[in-house]
């Protein structure tokens, strides 16, 4: 489970699990509010349903952003009480009354990766609207959305692996996928949840397994991107480029944009997956 808490106006990003080693706290000091009468949107998450709770967007830069709220998360408890049943104005109006600034939430991934074939026109029979997030606003039954199991009022909060938030972002990358596979990244209110423990995952850990995480995924992908563009260094320099540009800038709608440019065979497509 990954937490979201609070310490005397700090956000401290704690294991959860009950076995393996204790690891100190990564803590953000951060201008806190004062209170909780702007929860959640002052801390910079948006909420939906009606029980199920879920964050439907995450502003970019924010403290929930800084402690790990990803879109698609499902609020299981709130300063220890169970809410997973609550829907969003009840679990509101619980956080509000709560004197802990902003008080600790527990939250689990409810995101799911649903695969799309294109039908014979090349398209997948869907359309979105929105920004941040996105809904899936019409959905034929019979089409190739509608048999992978995609649904009218869905939440898409990914194309092929890349969190999107603007439309216009994500409707070119669904474009420019016509022909082949297009994976999505959705949440679905529809859907009843799986079982709490197959979704948890744990945010925070040591400072030093997080080093060696991260340095193992860099050698993995470079690999992959060896084997991939070996025989084509123009491309491997481009995504580069971009990869540089979005480390510096940490702009993902710029970086969905740029990427279905750059990596545009089905060979290339394994490596859109891979850039996380």
């Amino acid at each position: 489970m990954r937490r979201f808490l609070s310490r005397k106006g700090r956000f401290s990003l704690r294991q959860s699990v009950k076995s393996g080693p204790r690891c100190a706290s990564k803590d953000f000091y951060l201008g806190l509010p004062t209170n909780n009468q702007n929860w959640p949107e002052e801390f910079g998450f948006r909420l939906g349903g009606v029980g199920p709770s879920y964050i439907l967007s995450v502003l970019e830069g924010s403290s929930a952003f800084l402690a790990g709220l990803q879109p698609g998360d499902q609020v299981v408890d709130i300063e220890g009480q169970d809410v997973t049943n609550l829907s969003t104005p009840a679990l509101i109006a619980l956080a509000q009354t709560l004197k802990t600034v902003p008080p600790s939430i527990g939250v689990v991934s409810r995101l799911e990766q649903i695969d799309i074939a294109p039908g014979q026109d090349g398209r997948f029979g869907f359309t979105i609207v929105g920004d941040s997030p996105l809904m899936v606003e019409d959905c034929m039954a019979a089409g190739p959305g509608g048999r992978s199991g995609l649904k009218v009022g869905d939440y898409v909060m990914e194309v092929n692996g890349i969190p999107v938030k603007q439309h216009d972002t994500a409707a070119a990358m669904i474009k420019a996928a016509q022909g082949r596979p297009l994976r999505l990244g959705v949440l679905s209110m529809a859907r009843r949840p799986k079982r709490l423990s197959s979704s948890m995952r744990v945010l925070s850990q040591s400072g030093d397994s997080v080093r060696d995480n991260r340095a193992h995924k860099a050698i993995e992908f470079n690999k992959k991107v060896e084997d991939v563009l070996g025989e084509e260094p123009d491309v491997k320099e481009q995504l580069f480029e971009v990869l540089k540009q979005y480390a510096t800038e940490r702009d993902v709608d710029s970086l969905a944009e740029a990427l279905p440019d750059i990596l545009i065979t089905d060979n290339h497509q394994q490596l859109i997956d891979s850039v996380r």
